[in-house]
């Protein structure tokens, strides 16, 4: 069967993640497997994603894949049907062939993720950025993430009782910025934990307070232990802004 990935974004404010769920809630996953199955006129198609967003996150680069029963004419032309078919919150970009053996998660050889900080209120950033007020020391936060850069483990970031098979990820940037209005992360890696990147701007976020020196970062990675680090970051700052793949033409 011919395979394609579909590349997306999407606000997910109103959604419970990327990933199918128990009836009654609504993912994106859902929202584009049903639109899926209307233009390929078949009872069940399945949408594999690069990866899980969390409740609230934000994907301004998304990847999946699905097998269709016969070549699609006009991928293009296919990509506008089924942004005519999905809510407001879900945009297709691009629909393109790959080799049938090519997986939208397996496949990818980096992910980054961008958080954003804004410190005024602003309608137009509601749900899209964390609204934090204070100023932060930018140069400290910086400073304090260069010690993430490597393959190391990062148990004490990920979710208390995931089942993840290895908490070792390779980390290849990590930086912030200030902007305009607030701040930047980037983070890119080949992989992440459950709730990693949160935990780290949650982290940082206490840095930049100046309740932690920049060295406390180093100490909270050493330990192992999710209890040592920041709460948190809220979700509406989140987006998975780009996914890489060795057989795309911008790897994005």
């Amino acid at each position: 069967m011919p395979r394609y990935f579909m590349e997306l974004a999407y606000d997910g404010t109103p959604y419970r993640g990327w990933q199918r769920q128990l009836a009654g809630t609504t993912t994106v996953q859902e929202e584009v497997e049903k639109a899926l199955r209307m233009k390929l006129r078949s009872p069940k198609v399945t949408a594999l994603g690069c990866g899980r967003t969390d409740t609230g996150v934000h994907a301004s680069s998304y990847f999946l894949h699905f097998n269709a029963a016969e070549p699609l004419a006009d991928p293009a032309g296919f990509s506008n049907s089924m942004n005519a078919l999905l809510p407001s919150a879900i945009a297709i970009k691009r629909t393109f062939p790959v080799d049938d053996k090519a997986h939208a998660r397996f496949s990818a050889t980096e992910r980054e993720y961008t958080y954003l900080i804004h410190r005024q209120k602003d309608p137009f950033l509601h749900d899209k950025s964390y609204l934090l007020r204070i100023e932060l020391d930018v140069q400290a936060m910086h400073a304090a993430c260069q010690v993430l850069v490597g393959k190391k483990n990062f148990s004490c970031f990920q979710r208390t009782g995931s089942d993840n098979g290895t908490s070792i990820c390779d980390v290849r940037k990590v930086a912030w910025e200030a902007t305009g209005n607030g701040y930047r992360f980037t983070i890119v890696a080949d992989r992440y934990l459950r709730n990693m990147v949160r935990a780290i701007v949650g982290t940082c976020i206490r840095i930049g307070k100046g309740n932690w020196d920049a060295a406390k970062m180093a100490e909270i990675l050493a330990s192992g232990d999710r209890g040592t680090a920041g709460k948190s970051a809220p979700a509406c700052g989140l987006y998975l802004s780009r996914i890489s793949y060795p057989f795309t033409e911008t790897g994005a």
